[in-house]
């Protein structure tokens, strides 16, 4: 019997080793749940961890959506800015080409093309912003009556757009100075032409006074002449009538 009861306390030693290795063994459940004092601890590590995980990923993703909104309202506020350039430079444009081509068309055979200065659009498209048209401002040197004309559709041309600018208003008045000018040089050049005519109607006038003149004084000296040659003949005949016979005869024997 003694020797069966070692075999017994040899059997109670080796179940307790067994457990003891058995807590060793990895992947044992009991053995993960335990710390040295005896207490769980492993299994709140893990939730902790596990909600720290998850509190970080929501942050993360929170702040990606965040920035996503701020991204799209920039984009929403720069395509609105873009909209509103693109339809102010469209009306700048449609401005620029109606002013340029009312100068050219009122400007007629004085007048150039128009030309314009473009700017690109954020929707890629070259729009006119300025523009500027060509236009003879010259006098025609001999010729007031045509000076005249011309300034006046010079004038006319730069004064052709709703809205003038200063520019336009500047050749208008160079064009009125211009027609002015003309207009007295014209005014002179007919009174030049009128004292011209004046002075041939008093020449002639003259001229004729004088043949007038000669011809009365040349018909005064012929009667003159006739007249003393006929009083010569009446003196001499009354002469002869009022002789002696005698004497006559005497005179004739003799």
């Amino acid at each position: 019997i003694p020797p069966a009861a070692a075999n017994t306390a040899g059997s109670t030693e080796n179940k307790a080793q067994s457990d003891a290795e058995k807590a060793k063994l990895p992947g044992n459940s009991d053995s993960s749940t335990y710390n040295a004092s005896g207490k769980i601890a492993d299994d709140k590590t893990i939730a902790q961890r596990e909600g720290n995980a998850d509190s970080d990923q929501d942050d993360a993703e929170q702040e990606k959506q965040q920035a996503a909104e701020e991204v799209s309202e920039q984009e929403e506020l720069q395509l609105e800015q873009e909209l509103q350039q693109i339809k102010e430079l469209k009306a700048r444009d449609t401005e620029v080409r109606t002013h340029e081509q009312a100068h050219a068309a009122v400007g007629g055979q004085y007048a150039g093309s128009p030309s314009y200065e473009y700017q690109r659009g954020p929707d890629g498209t070259n729009y006119a912003v300025g523009g500027e048209v060509p236009i003879d401002v010259g006098v025609i040197n001999g010729d007031p009556q045509a000076t005249i004309d011309k300034m006046q559709t010079v004038r006319a041309a730069a004064l052709a757009p709703a809205e003038p600018s200063g520019a336009d208003r500047a050749i208008a008045a160079d064009a009125t100075q211009k027609i002015a000018a003309a207009q007295a040089e014209l005014a002179s050049a007919d009174d030049e032409d009128s004292s011209e005519g004046q002075s041939r109607v008093s020449a002639s006038f003259s001229n004729s006074e004088s043949s007038e003149v000669k011809t009365a004084k040349s018909e005064e000296q012929t009667r003159d002449v006739e007249v003393e040659a006929r009083a010569g003949r009446i003196a001499s005949f009354y002469q002869l009538a009022t002789s002696p016979a005698t004497q006559s005869q005497f005179s004739a024997q003799i």
